[in-house]
């Protein structure tokens, strides 16, 4: 314990706590470095970073194109099991919506304050059940993260308004809902 203290009270009073103090060995160090290299060194090694970030940046537009191409691409394909669910309310038909849902999916919702939660079978059910009808939706949330993606849209059938929320998981090229959950607009 002696040594620690003796160790904290050196360093305490150093020069190195004093903000002056500190400022002026910073600047005699800067000196000594900067005189012992030749201008021109510095120079150039400024003009090869600068030409470097340049280069990057350069590198970076590109990528980002690839990316936004990508994500094009990406969102259409996620959104084909969105669309096929749509159109299967549109025409009445809930066969149209099982290719856009995997085999074990659900469908969730809260009624009364009450969880509720049924195989997707009773969405196809209720589909075919159901008349043709005006279908369209607005997506306001996509996000994908390698072979995952929540989807989230205001869907509109007949004169119903929900907001309907996905999960989304790849299977070989396409994309499989996993998982329905949706809340009444009023």
């Amino acid at each position: 314990m002696k040594n620690i203290q003796k160790q904290k009270n050196m360093n305490s009073g150093s020069a190195n706590s004093n903000p002056d103090g500190l400022r002026q060995n910073i600047g005699k160090i800067s000196k000594k470095i900067f005189s012992s290299v030749p201008t021109v060194a510095i120079i150039s090694a400024l003009t090869v970073g600068g030409l470097l970030i340049s280069c990057q940046d350069k590198n970076n537009q590109n990528n980002k194109t690839e990316v936004m191409q990508n994500n094009q691409e990406q969102k259409e394909a996620i959104l084909k099991p969105i669309d096929l669910y749509v159109e299967a309310g549109r025409k009445g038909d809930g066969n149209i919506a099982k290719p856009a849902f995997a085999s074990t999916a659900t469908m969730s919702w809260s009624e009364a304050g009450a969880l509720k939660s049924v195989p997707i079978q009773a969405l196809f059910d209720g589909f075919s059940a159901a008349e043709p009808m005006e279908a369209n939706y607005k997506l306001t949330t996509l996000d994908a993260e390698g072979d995952v993606a929540i989807v989230r849209i205001e869907s509109q059938f007949g004169p119903n308004r929900y907001a309907d929320m996905f999960t989304l998981v790849k299977d070989g090229n396409d994309w499989k809902i996993f998982s329905k959950i949706y809340q009444t607009i009023k």
